[in-house]
């Protein structure tokens, strides 16, 4: 049943991001599904929704302008109408050693992981309605980094620090804002990873299997509804127990 409620999802075209879109949709949200530069994975989800009867629409923006930001806000409130909830799921991966990682790399990581992040959670925390719901997928590694993983995990544990300083900001407007951090999930930004890695980080896991994006969406699913409304500033392990 149509809950009547707007979810902003960043990165709404990849693996994680794609399966908390169709998730929520089918559970009633009315759902925009951003993409960077995957216009085709983007309107393949938009389509699998609609398919089902759910709302749905695409926007391309690239998180690390400022205005575009502005303007993916403008344009889903205006087809949507109020935003409730705001689910951060956009980044990039990282890999190597620091000392062998260039300026530019990290430049990178920062631009998409960071800075992207920072001002579409500012933008909805601006815009969202008071007991809204703000969610960013963080990862495992923010919390525990692995060899070559430096920066990445980095960027990760930058914002997952600003969250808790934001639970208390948002906490008179009665949003929620809280981190989810998944271990290996495929498929997903570990997809491209070679068979020996992949064993390894199944291993690390009672349950002897990577992630699968499902395993994340419930939970997402779990922190824009009512009943997580006494949780804030927590970033929950969602890895199998690989980091137990």
């Amino acid at each position: 049943m149509p809950n009547n409620k707007t979810v902003i999802v960043t990165g709404g075209s990849g693996g994680i991001g794609g399966e908390i879109c169709s998730k929520l949709a089918n559970a009633g949200w009315k759902t925009v599904v951003h993409y960077h530069s995957d216009k085709e994975s983007a309107e393949k989800v938009v389509a699998e929704i609609k398919a089902k009867g759910g709302k749905a629409f695409a926007a391309k923006c690239d998180l690390s302008d400022e205005q575009a930001v502005t303007e993916l806000f403008d344009t889903s409130i205006a087809e949507f109408g109020e935003l409730h909830s705001f689910v951060a799921c956009a980044g990039i991966a990282g890999s190597g050693p620091v000392v062998e990682t260039s300026l530019c790399e990290f430049q990178k990581l920062l631009r998409v992981n960071v800075v992207g992040a920072y001002l579409t959670i500012r933008e909805a925390a601006r815009r969202i309605e008071e007991g809204g719901r703000i969610v960013f997928i963080s990862s495992q590694l923010a919390e525990r980094p692995r060899e070559g993983t430096g920066l990445y995990s980095a960027t990760k544990a930058a914002m997952d620090a600003m969250i808790v300083s934001m639970s208390r900001e948002l906490g008179s407007r009665r949003i929620t804002i809280n981190s989810v951090r998944p271990g290996a999930t495929e498929p997903g930004m570990f997809a491209n990873s070679n068979e020996e890695r992949k064993e390894y980080f199944r291993n690390l896991s009672p349950f002897k299997r990577l992630g699968h994006p499902n395993d994340i969406a419930g939970v997402v699913e779990f922190l824009l509804s009512d009943d997580a409304r006494w949780m804030t500033g927590q970033h929950l392990r969602v890895d199998g127990g690989a980091s137990n």
